[in-house]
């Protein structure tokens, strides 16, 4: 049984399966060589996807420089008191500087109460809670402090928020606070909430008697004065704030009279008519002297027209008044002055009156016939001067003051704080600089693509190892290629040409924004800046955006030619000249294409030759096995006749 073999089964005896195997690697060569052609394609497919998206990052980043949204139009905003107030800008934003004084921030109702047991119950009841005009009200079926304040603040979101304060280790305070900041957005209580917060000790009644004054407006001529009494006297530990509306206005100016007019008036002489004749008599005759024209005083101009006069009888300096004739609402601290019982109006001015008007005094911290009694803040207006004009507003975040500017007030100010208003160099560094890293990444490719100098991958410091070997694979492979080398080309020519960008321009090289290819060092020639890659002088870059923006702008993409639309400069350049490798239907996109079709067929010839290897495998191993089997049978019946031979032979 040892000399029986199955054909495709076990192995020959007569080594057919390796004379088989000899026929079909002879066979298969055709079939190899398309499949190296095809890894060849997909490769070639892959660099020029590679060089398609490098291009593209290039473009992208040179179109950034000279699109509408171009980073040179970035504003940015500094103070010099950067915990006073922030400032930020949008590019609308002009650049100015402009002086800045905060009085006082909003601020909203915060009130605290008494302390209150551990395990202290909210009464049931319709609780009704008021910030400005915006009211709330709910029902609540009574419980504890916790539920109470989740239920408040669930349904007061934006406009009411509670919380628990813990005092000692059994005992609370309830903090209630308006989430809206500015005078008019008081805090109130009304229905069971206002019981509520009576017995919690919240609020109180106001005990402090109600101040008048003798009059609500008074205006001063020049050179005069005016006193208005307050109904008793302020005092400084009462807090009261005294408001009022001041304005001015020019004096009326008259003609001055003529010299004759100076002379006494005798009237017309007198007249006596006969029949016909009139005799007319002569002028009176006053034999008085002329009087000497009066010549004209140098005007007096004092905004300092305001004081408050003490319960001692001295006059207190105020604010000074505002320069500007528009009417200017002034609110001042009673509680600075001690205590005080008259304001006095004393207009100094020659040629303007001074008008104040709505002139009231109250408690800041009484919201109707109640106050708080632990008041943590109140609800108040920001007031800060801008450029000498007292401005008011409901919130700390001002962006109606200076457009595209938004101001953030934290706390008032010491000293006048300054606002700059100017270029975001950074930004524009930024971008500019990945413009750089783009051409140099393209640079790169290209260079390792044409190029076999293995040193053209060691000086690309920036490459992961990955990266470092899957640029020696394809080191060369494309040597010699026009289209790359144009590219090259191209893009060395758009970076070193000069562009004239206008009259009033001093940038039109980028060199003289420090970016160059420098082909030199010292005595010698460092042959890794041959290869056509830009560097930067960060120092030189930095002066140039800082003195000259709008130059550097104009060298990226400017109008020449008046029509509104960019058409020259570096970034234009750029972008025209790799447009129409990297557009759809573009080069890159037809030879990917091409080469996805020429994938497409050896793939298909790669499939049909297998199909013919393998009916011809098994055509070989067929004809073999029947010749195999056909040498079996004849050895077999030679073992026959030999047995035969000798079984004869023995008898």
């Amino acid at each position: 049984m040892s000399d029986i073999s199955i054909p495709g089964v076990t192995a020959s005896k007569y080594g057919t399966d390796k004379l088989i195997e000899g026929l079909m690697n002879v066979e298969k060569v055709p079939r190899n060589r398309e499949q190296k052609q095809l890894e060849d394609y997909k490769a070639q497919q892959t660099v020029w996807r590679n060089l398609n998206q490098l291009s593209t990052n290039l473009r992208d980043s040179a179109k950034t420089l000279y699109s509408y949204n171009n980073p040179f139009t970035e504003k940015i905003g500094e103070s010099t008191n950067d915990r006073a107030l922030s400032v930020s800008a949008t590019r609308e934003a002009r650049d100015q500087s402009f002086k800045m004084n905060i009085k006082q921030i909003a601020a909203s109702d915060s009130f605290l109460s008494a302390e209150i047991a551990k395990d202290g119950k909210v009464p049931k009841g319709n609780y009704k809670f008021s910030v400005g005009d915006k009211n709330l009200t709910f029902g609540w079926k009574g419980g504890g402090y916790s539920e109470f304040i989740e239920a408040l603040n669930r349904r007061g979101e934006g406009l009411i928020r509670a919380s628990l304060i813990q005092i000692t280790k059994d005992s609370r305070a309830l903090l209630i606070e308006s989430q809206k900041t500015g005078s008019s957005q008081r805090l109130v209580f009304s229905e069971d909430a206002l019981t509520f917060a009576l017995d919690t000790g919240i609020i109180k009644k106001n005990d402090k008697s109600v101040i008048t004054v003798s009059q609500t407006a008074v205006t001063a001529t020049p050179l005069s004065n005016t006193i208005v009494n307050f109904s008793s006297p302020v005092r400084a530990s009462d807090g009261f704030i005294l408001e009022y509306d001041i304005s001015w206005s020019e004096k009326n100016t008259h003609e001055e009279s003529t010299s004759s007019a100076l002379e006494p008036d005798t009237g017309i002489p007198p007249t006596i008519t006969y029949s016909d004749i009139t005799i007319q008599n002569a002028p009176f005759e006053t034999a008085l002297s002329t009087p000497p024209i009066k010549e004209p005083t140098e005007p007096i101009i004092d905004n300092n027209v305001l004081s408050l006069r003490s319960t001692r009888g001295i006059a207190i300096p105020g604010e000074e008044a505002p320069s500007t004739p528009n009417k200017t609402t002034i609110t001042v601290a009673l509680s600075e002055f001690g205590d005080v019982n008259a304001l006095l109006v004393h207009n100094r001015n020659t040629d303007k009156n001074i008008s104040i008007e709505n002139i009231r005094i109250f408690d800041p911290k009484a919201a109707g016939e109640f106050i708080p009694v632990n008041p943590v803040s109140i609800a108040q207006d920001a007031l800060l001067s801008y450029e000498g004009i007292n401005i008011t507003r409901s919130t700390n975040s001002i962006d109606d003051l200076v457009p595209g500017v938004t101001l953030t007030l934290y706390e008032p100010t010491d000293k006048t704080a300054t606002i700059t208003v100017k270029p975001d160099t950074e930004v524009a560094k930024e971008t500019i600089i990945s413009l750089v890293g783009s051409y140099n990444r393209l640079m790169a490719e290209i260079n390792i693509l044409t190029q076999t100098k293995p040193e053209i991958i060691t000086e690309i410091q920036y490459f992961t190892p990955d990266e470092k070997k899957e640029a020696e694979e394809k080191l060369g492979t494309m040597q010699g290629d026009t289209t790359l080398n144009g590219i090259k080309y191209a893009l060395q020519r758009v970076t070193t040409t000069p562009y004239n960008t206008g009259e009033n321009t001093t940038i039109t090289l980028l060199s003289q924004l420090g970016i160059s290819t420098k082909s030199g060092t010292g005595g010698g020639i460092d042959s890794s800046r041959l290869r056509g890659y830009l560097e930067i002088d960060e120092k030189k870059l930095d002066e140039s955006l800082k003195n000259s923006i709008e130059s550097v702008k104009l060298l990226f993409g400017s109008d020449t030619d008046g029509d509104l639309v960019i058409d020259t400069g570096v970034g234009f350049s750029l972008d025209n000249q790799i447009t129409p490798y990297v557009q759809t239907g573009g080069i890159f996109s037809t030879r990917t294409n091409g080469l996805a079709s020429r994938i497409t067929n050896s793939e298909k010839k790669i499939a049909s030759l297998d199909q013919q290897l393998e009916n011809k495998e098994s055509e070989l191993k067929n004809k073999y096995g029947k010749m195999e089997g056909a040498l079996n049978s004849l050895q077999n019946q030679s073992n026959s006749i030999s047995n035969f031979n000798k079984q004869n032979g023995k008898q």
